[in-house]
């Protein structure tokens, strides 16, 4: 058993997701749609994920991702960069630089959650799951040019169901709220 979960904590099976605004969020799924096509990977919603593999309760975690939503504003970003990785979840996807803003919603999610289990190693948006493929890095190019440079505005915060114990079909936003700093 992990350290610090009790035999009755709950599975890890909850993360914290920013969701992009309509404009990007179209974008950004006919690209999620394409490539999973392309590559043979899973479709999913396209997310930055503040923190994945959260064992708490659900009540907790709603909670919790309710005062994140009013202690931060919508997010601008502008995509640093297309990258590649042999990580299975960061197959395809675009980089963004560090923000302030972000660094403490994950400090305010480590906080509730008493672990950095699960804590994305840096802002991020998923394009294709996958495993290493010899193509990436030619796709990496073509998607550069498409994205690198452009901005997307995360403008509510989300309470998934989704972890590395659930089936990326089984995957599902339980409740959404507006990013609304007050």
């Amino acid at each position: 058993m992990p350290l610090g979960r009790s035999r009755n904590a709950p599975p890890a099976q909850y993360s914290v997701w920013l969701l992009p605004d309509t404009q990007s969020e179209a974008r950004l799924l006919e690209t999620v749609a394409r490539l999973s096509v392309l590559l043979g990977g899973p479709s999913f919603v396209p997310h930055l994920t503040v923190q994945g593999d959260i064992a708490l309760p659900m009540e907790r975690i709603h909670a919790l991702v309710e005062r994140m939503a009013r202690q931060c504003g919508p997010l601008c970003w502008t995509v640093g960069r297309v990258e590649c990785s042999p990580h299975f979840f960061r197959c395809l996807y675009l980089r963004f630089p560090p923000m302030a803003e972000f660094a403490q919603l994950q400090q305010l999610a480590r906080r509730q959650t008493a672990t950095a289990q699960g804590l994305s190693p840096f802002p991020h948006l998923s394009l294709a799951y996958g495993d290493t493929h010899p193509g990436n890095t030619g796709l990496c190019d073509i998607l550069a040019e498409e994205f690198n440079g452009q901005q997307i505005t995360f403008d509510q915060i989300a309470v998934c169901r989704s972890s590395k114990s659930v089936p990326i079909p089984q995957w599902e936003c339980l409740a959404r709220f507006p990013l609304t700093l007050s």
